[in-house]
């Protein structure tokens, strides 16, 4: 269609403000014009007529009709080139004088016009005389004492006028649809020429929805305009986006790589167990492993989808008071069963009673996976220090191993999902490699921070630090 697009929207909205205004602006010039030259002749009568007026009571006081006073008067109107007329009237209304060669019934006084000369006004009229040719008169009353003495009219041709305001029409009428239409030319050409960079994004955008290259992108202009801005924010959003297909890609392959191995050992282990006649304890033992596949699919299920939820911002955390020492003290007791099974210590260096605001079943699940994280890569004989102290408005909590360490390379990525330092100690500990991605969420959920300190083969120790009256109330909040 004509207008589906923005060039040309944008075009015809501006011829047709444009025409709008060059509109009125044309009336308003005809008509001030056309006032304009009317008054100009008005006051041309006006003086005429005070002329002759004042000559006529001069020498009509000597003699009424002196031997060459019409020449005078022709002389002085200009009658040679029909540019003024004029008649004098005595008291009662009489013809007394005209010009010559002038028919004085072409405008006759009118009863208005003497009506208020009589009362020592002058009135303006409009007449039309032979083939249509116009004239104004003025008719001015001539006083004596309080008397009227005589009238004096004087016409003029408004022939010039007409002709003046015709040609302003023409002008008018082929100068404004000439303007418009190169207006409208320039106009399209000015918005293809600002639209041209919205083109570009636009077959950018069709060639990365096609798949053809994500990593395709706009030059940005060196203005920094709208246009640039745009360009400039477009070119980010992609990044985000391939940033995030990559993750994706990458997710799918570490889950399905993570569930594919539980999967070939029930698959495995049940085709064999079926494959003939077997022994009770036989079967319960296939169905006892089995059952930790299940368990550990479930775990990796699970922490999936509550980190699929926190990409989502719909994790609601309950937030209340609760004494976050006693919460790490009733931690520790539980891991130090665990630990024991691999003769390690848990030692609680030190630990303050603070009150702060969190839901106590993420703060939980937080603290638990560090700890249990420092337990799973420590060696037999070590130990994992935790502490908890308050530093003005923050809460730092600490969580120390003497374990095998992470290297440089590795502490970048350490938060990253499924990735794991040790790949074949983790899958024989039964890891997900999600641990550490979860607790860096609830961390940013409390708007608090985690970082990590280690030294490859001696130590590493996480630092989390969470603000004691956190922004987040003892409400439900969802994030």
């Amino acid at each position: 269609m004509l207008f589906t697009s923005i060039r040309s929207k944008l075009t015809a909205w501006y011829v047709l403000l444009l025409g709008i205004i060059l509109v009125l602006f044309s009336i308003f010039l005809f008509f001030f014009l056309s006032k304009r030259l009317y008054e100009s002749v008005d006051n041309s009568l006006r003086v005429s007529a005070r002329v002759v007026a004042r000559s006529a009571q001069v020498v009509l006081n000597r003699k009424p009709f002196l031997p060459g006073f019409e020449m005078f008067f022709d002389q002085f109107t200009g009658f040679g080139n029909l540019n003024k007329f004029y008649k004098i009237y005595d008291g009662s209304g009489n013809i007394g004088s005209l010009s010559k060669n002038f028919d004085g019934s072409q405008f006759p006084l009118t009863q208005s016009a003497y009506t208020k000369a009589l009362k020592g006004e002058s009135s303006y009229e409009t007449f039309t005389i032979a083939d249509n040719h116009p004239i104004r008169v003025i008719t001015m009353p001539v006083l004596k004492g309080a008397k009227l003495a005589n009238l004096v009219q004087v016409g003029t041709s408004l022939e010039v006028v007409i002709d003046t305001l015709k040609n302003l029409q023409i002008i008018l009428w082929s100068a404004v649809p000439a303007v418009l239409v190169l207006t409208a030319l320039i106009g399209r050409f000015i918005a293809r020429r600002a639209l041209k960079p919205v083109a570009k994004i636009t077959q950018t955008a069709k060639d990365i929805g096609s798949g053809k290259n994500l990593s395709k992108r706009i030059p940005v202009p060196e203005a920094k305009d709208e246009i640039g801005q745009l360009a400039i924010t477009f070119n980010a959003m992609m990044d985000r986006l391939e940033s995030s297909f990559a993750q994706m890609r990458q997710f799918s392959s570490d889950a399905s790589h993570e569930l594919r191995t539980p999967l070939t050992v029930l698959k495995g282990e049940s085709e064999l167990i079926l494959g003939k006649e077997r022994k009770a304890e036989e079967y319960q033992g296939v169905i006892s492993s089995n059952l930790e596949e299940i368990q550990y699919m479930s775990k990796v299920l699970e922490d999936l989808f509550l980190l699929s939820k926190s990409d989502e911002n719909q994790i609601v955390l309950d937030c209340k008071p609760l004494d976050l020492g006693l919460l790490i003290e009733e931690i520790c007791k539980h891991a130090e069963i665990i630990a024991s099974e691999k003769d390690i210590r848990v030692v609680i260096a030190y630990l303050e009673k603070l009150q702060i605001y969190g839901d106590p079943v993420r703060l939980r699940q937080m603290i638990w996976n560090v700890v249990q994280n420092a337990i799973k890569y420590t060696q037999p004989g070590g130990e994992v220090k935790v502490s908890l102290h308050e530093k003005e408005d923050m809460v730092l909590l600490s969580v120390q191993d003497n374990g095998i360490g992470i290297s440089e390379d590795d502490l970048p990525l350490i938060f990253n999902r499924f990735y794991r330092v040790d790949k074949a100690r983790s899958r024989q500990e039964r890891g997900t490699g999600l641990g550490l991605s979860i607790c860096k969420f609830i961390v940013d959920a409390y708007e608090g921070s985690i970082a990590i300190e280690s030294k490859l083969g001696e130590w590493t120790k996480f630092r989390i630090s969470l603000p004691k009256s956190n922004v987040l109330n003892p409400h439900k909040v969802q994030l």
